[in-house]
């Protein structure tokens, strides 16, 4: 028999005394006190020296206690005490309507308040007795089941083509050449390009006195746009490579001259050991010299499924960059300083391995 049951008490055991409510323990007065001192008010014998003395051994309400429950009979009718809530404000959110809201904010994760409303009274349709949420209580209802503030992203409407879904399932789940399934992650090598500007370096946001703008020294207009072509390795080497220019977009030239530049550093594929270019869909990327060069060389190349940037860990070593540069906007203002910063900031990436790893990557 289990010995963690309660025990019943001992014949003749006492009970605890009960606290009284003037030593201010959040303990009401009862109603029947209540009754008298009332009774006793209206008899004008509030000021009679027994009071007074009573008053005096805390063995009856304070004239300021009275005084309040003169009031919420004149208001309300009665001086009954209240709920005990912990000074914590009821839930507005009940039954139904937060298996509403959670079911809403997993189609429509960007609602507003005023939309997330408008679609809970369109549920309760015919309910008279429904009325709509302030934007707190359904923020207060959104912490209770596990919702939080985050920055969105937007995902285009041609990713979820049929096509673009199968190629994005073949990417990951068949062996080379129509995806990556059998393809280890240290043999990987991401490549993209992104514009640079001198004004990526702003920062959009400020703190100054209320009523004032956040104004600073800096550029402006848009300045001269450079061009980086970077490809990273998911290899504990962290092997990088990188090609920056000023003069229009990335040409078949510049792309063959950065595949070559890759293939001298890294040699030939052995069967013990063939490289992987995982690129995007752009149209050098597909050139046909490109594609000869990599294969020539006996490695091998696999491009992602259009429209999902977030296949590539080189995206995010691109915002990686981007931080970068913020951090370091104070030092930027010509083009020559924003060279010397994405140097800088690429040189001091010790390794690209959680990129990958956070895209998917996690054969070794």
């Amino acid at each position: 028999m289990p010995h963690n049951l309660p025990q019943r008490p001992h014949a003749q055991s006492r009970v605890v005394p009960i606290v009284h409510p003037s030593n201010g323990y959040g303990e009401p007065y009862s109603q029947d006190m209540r009754s008298a001192v009332m009774n006793i008010r209206q008899a004008g014998m509030s000021n009679d020296p027994v009071i007074a003395q009573l008053r005096a051994q805390h063995l009856w309400p304070s004239m300021q206690t009275e005084e309040r429950w003169a009031r919420l009979e004149a208001a309300f009718g009665h001086y009954c005490p209240c709920k005990r809530s912990g000074n914590k404000r009821a839930e507005a959110f009940h039954d139904h309507d937060v298996i509403f809201l959670a079911l809403y904010r997993t189609i429509f994760p960007k609602a507003t308040a005023a939309e997330i409303n408008a679609f809970l009274y369109r549920a309760n349709f015919g309910n008279l007795d429904f009325k709509f949420y302030s934007p707190s209580q359904i923020s207060e209802a959104e912490d209770r089941i596990g919702l939080t503030r985050v920055a969105g992203s937007t995902t285009a409407y041609q990713a979820f083509f049929p096509v673009n879904r199968q190629k994005r399932w073949n990417y990951w789940n068949l062996p080379f050449p129509f995806g990556i399934a059998d393809i280890q992650r240290t043999d990987m090598i991401d490549l993209d390009e992104c514009g640079l500007f001198v004004e990526t370096a702003a920062r959009g946001f400020g703190k100054c006195y209320i009523g004032k703008r956040v104004n600073e020294e800096g550029p402006y207009s848009k300045s001269e746009k450079w061009t980086l072509l970077l490809a990273i390795s998911g290899d504990p080497d962290a092997q990088r490579w990188k090609k920056i220019w000023a003069d229009g977009g990335t040409t078949n030239g510049r792309m063959v001259d950065l595949i070559e530049e890759i293939l001298e550093d890294i040699g030939p594929g052995t069967p013990h050991r063939r490289r992987c270019f995982i690129m995007d869909n752009l149209t050098s990327h597909h050139s046909a010299q490109v594609e000869t060069l990599i294969h020539v060389a006996g490695h091998r190349i696999v491009f992602r499924a259009p429209y999902y940037p977030v296949d590539g860990p080189i995206e995010y070593v691109f915002n990686s960059l981007q931080v970068a540069l913020w951090i370091n906007m104070h030092k930027i203002r010509t083009g020559p300083n924003l060279l010397h910063q994405v140097s800088i900031a690429i040189a001091g990436m010790q390794s690209f391995e959680p990129y990958f790893i956070h895209c998917g990557y996690w054969r070794d």
